[in-house]
C-alpha cells in the first residue's frame, strides 16, 4: 500500500449514492486502502461528511494516515501502549496494539517487540494507522510505531505533506507552471493572486504583499518592506548598502534598521555582501 501513483486518495475517491443511501461504493472501499502523509492538525480538522468512520481531508476521503511526531508521554498496558504525540501543529493519542504481531519476526530476524525500546519520551517516531473517533475525541489506532533514527525524516515528512496537500488543493505541478506563466499569476507583480501561509497544515494564514515586483513572505514589518523597496530600486548595489547608510536614507532609526535587516535576512530575501554590515537584495 503506497501513497504514490494515485495512492493519496485522488485516484480512489468515492461517489455519492444517488438514492441517498449509505451503502459503500467500490470507490469508497478503494479509498480505505490508501495511505496519506498528514500533520496532526489535518487529522483533527478532517471532516466527517458521512459518518464517524469516514474522514475527508482536502475534499478527498482518506484511509490510512502516516505522520512523524514527538512522544510526550507513554502509558503501557497489557495489550497496548498509548502514546501522546505532538508535531508542532497539534497533539493526539496513538493507541498501539500488541498481540500476534509482537511475536512476528522480520526478515532480518529482529522481533518487533524489541524495537519498542527505541520509543522513549521526547524522541520522534513515525506512525502508520487509522483515525478513530469516540465521543467527539479523535485518536490513532495502529500496529506500527517506529522510532525515527534520522532527523531528516522529520523534515522530509513535512515537505511530503505539503506536496500532497498542494496537489489536491491547487492541482499537479504542471498546472501551476501554466498559471505562473500567465498574466494573473499569484507570484507576478500586479497579478490578482495573493500569497499566504496555508492554514490547513498549521500555518498562520497571514497574507503577503508585493514590493518591487517580488512577493515578500507574510508577516514582514513595514520597516522591512520600506528597506527592501529601497534596496531593490538601487541598480549599483553589487557591493550592497551599509546598514548606517540604509538608516540615513530611509529615515529609520539604527536600532529599527538592524531589526528590519535581520528580518529580511532571516526570510531569505536579502543577503550580506562584503561584510555583515553591507546588505543587498536577492535577484528574483
Amino acid at each position: 500500500m503506497s501513497y504514490y501513483d494515485g495512492g493519496y486518495g485522488g485516484g480512489a475517491g468515492y461517489m455519492n449514492d444517488s438514492q441517498g443511501g449509505t451503502q459503500a461504493t467500490p470507490g469508497r472501499s478503494a479509498a480505505k486502502n490508501t495511505l496519506r502523509p498528514v500533520t496532526i492538525k489535518q487529522i483533527l480538522d478532517a471532516q466527517t461528511p458521512h459518518d464517524d468512520n469516514t474522514f475527508v481531508i482536502d475534499d478527498v476521503e482518506i484511509g490510512h494516515v502516516t505522520f512523524v511526531a514527538q512522544i510526550l508521554s507513554i502509558s503501557d498496558q497489557e495489550t497496548n501502549s498509548t502514546y501522546k504525540m505532538e508535531d508542532g501543529t497539534g497533539s493526539i493519542e496513538v493507541k498501539f496494539f500488541r498481540g500476534e504481531r509482537n511475536s512476528m519476526v522480520d526478515d532480518d530476524g529482529e522481533n518487533e517487540s524489541s524495537r519498542e525500546a527505541g520509543l522513549q519520551i521526547n524522541t520522534y517516531a513515525r506512525v502508520l494507522g487509522s483515525i478513530k473517533q469516540f465521543n467527539n475525541k479523535r485518536n490513532i489506532t495502529t500496529h506500527s510505531v517506529k522510532p525515527v533514527t534520522d532527523f531528516n525524516e522529520v523534515q522530509c515528512h513535512f515537505l511530503e505533506v505539503t506536496a500532497v496537500h498542494l496537489h489536491f488543493t491547487r492541482g499537479p505541478p504542471e498546472s501551476q507552471q501554466g498559471r505562473s506563466a500567465g498574466g494573473g499569476g499569484a507570484y507576478q507583480h500586479g497579478g490578482a493572486g495573493s500569497y499566504g501561509e496555508d492554514t490547513a497544515m498549521g500555518g498562520t494564514g497571514a497574507a503577503g504583499a508585493v514590493s518591487g515586483g517580488t512577493m515578500l513572505p507574510p508577516g514582514i514589518s513595514a520597516n522591512a518592506r520600506k528597506i527592501y523597496a529601497h534596496l531593490k530600486n538601487r541598480h549599483d548595489s553589487s557591493e550592497g548598502m551599509h546598514v548606517a547608510m540604509i538608516a540615513q536614507t530611509t529615515g529609520i532609526s539604527m536600532g529599527e534598521t538592524y531589526k528590519a535587516v535581520d528580518e529580511l535576512l532571516t526570510n531569505g530575501v536579502c543577503f550580506t555582501t562584503m561584510d555583515d554590515e553591507h546588505i543587498a537584495c536577492m535577484d528574483f
